[in-house]
């Protein structure tokens, strides 16, 4: 249905440039909060995180950034 559509498997989040996608759900959190980090840094997104009971550690996510 979608030819040029590249599905990468075993990571949380997407970024390629253009677009960020989550794995899903509640992942959504993470791709959410990794938007925050990367437009507002990572003081910004930590203290929304810790308002939503995330732990928040960008490094860890795995994600695909292209």
């Amino acid at each position: 249905m979608f030819p040029e559509l590249e599905v990468v498997d075993g990571v949380i989040l997407v970024h390629d440039g253009k677009f960020i996608t989550s794995a899903g759900g509640a992942k959504s959190f993470e791709a959410s909060l990794y938007l925050v980090e990367l437009l507002y840094g990572k003081d910004i997104a930590d203290q929304i995180a810790k308002g939503l009971v995330i732990d928040w550690d960008l490094e860890q996510v795995k994600k695909d950034v292209r």
